[in-house]
């Protein structure tokens, strides 16, 4: 069975190999769905013809409608602490929701071929497509033949309980208040290497070099922050506690990932024990 696999991965990788050497078969890339950023598109797209980049893009694009762009609401002109922090909630909560459902939908076909290989059942070319896509969109540099690869990607391709993402949108951004939020939508404190990529800190060491990330919606900011945690080496713990979870069946709580969060910042364990609390205390909100 495994000279079988071996075989039908060495025939894909041989088709795509020859589609893009022939000039015949080396297509224009069709208009991406907008439901996809540049960097999600797979850099192997043009070796497919045009009834196959479809079916890949189709594969790989959530079809529910982005969240239309609002201004940030001045958060600090709201008095009442509760009224802030559920215009806060409010105001972020529908991106979590939908980068929620697009990982769940992404899932929900990588474990449909997780049971097509369980059962040694054949895998079609647009689902090896698919599933390479996906190593590459979540920085997997696996062997053709790892018999891992498929379970490591799945611990990637995972929600994050809006709580956690509500409650670290808050705490790093001051309710929505920091300068970095108003004027890059940066709620998380992510931060950029390239020159101009966004807003230089005060209080930056002449030695050092990173910016704050600029972003140009919420959304935008929210897919990035997810995309660090399902990647980075520096969370795999958080990836293997929600893995763990799925195993055993529990629900996947903030407060139990939260405990994979101690290189987020330099304080390590005090902030972890700060997120956690911030989510026991703000539960009522957080559940309406």
């Amino acid at each position: 069975m495994l000279l079988i696999r071996k075989l039908i991965l060495l025939l894909f990788w041989l088709w795509v190999v020859i589609a893009i050497a022939s000039p015949f078969s080396q297509l224009e890339p069709i208009k991406e769905p907008e439901a996809l950023e540049e960097w999600q598109i797979p850099s192997r797209l043009t070796a497919l013809s045009e009834a196959d980049q479809k079916k890949l893009l189709q594969r790989l694009a959530y079809p529910k409608a982005d969240i239309p762009k609002q201004p940030l609401p001045d958060f600090n002109a709201i008095r009442d602490i509760n009224r802030k922090k559920q215009a806060f909630f409010d105001y972020l909560r529908p991106h979590v929701k939908r980068e929620n459902q697009r990982l769940l939908w992404l899932r929900e076909q990588l474990l449909d071929i997780a049971e097509k290989k369980q059962k040694n059942l054949r895998i079609s070319l647009e689902e090896y497509a698919f599933l390479y896509s996906l190593y590459e969109e979540f920085k997997l540099d696996v062997a053709e033949t790892d018999p891992q690869a498929l379970q490591e990607l799945l611990k990637r391709v995972d929600i994050l309980p809006e709580s956690l993402v509500l409650m670290q949108a808050a705490n790093e951004s001051a309710w929505g208040t920091s300068r970095f939020a108003v004027e890059g939508y940066n709620f998380f404190g992510q931060w950029c290497f390239r020159e101009g990529c966004g807003l230089i800190p005060q209080n930056r060491a002449e030695d050092q070099f990173h910016e704050v990330a600029r972003f140009d919606s919420p959304a935008a900011s929210i897919r990035s922050y997810f995309y660090n945690l399902n990647t980075f080496h520096t969370y795999e713990k958080l990836r293997h506690i929600r893995a763990e979870h799925r195993a055993e069946n529990k629900p996947l709580r903030g407060e139990a990932l939260a405990h994979g969060l101690s290189a987020y910042s330099e304080r390590g364990h005090e902030y972890i024990e700060e997120i956690t609390a911030m989510i026991r205390f703000n539960r009522r909100l957080l559940e309406e």
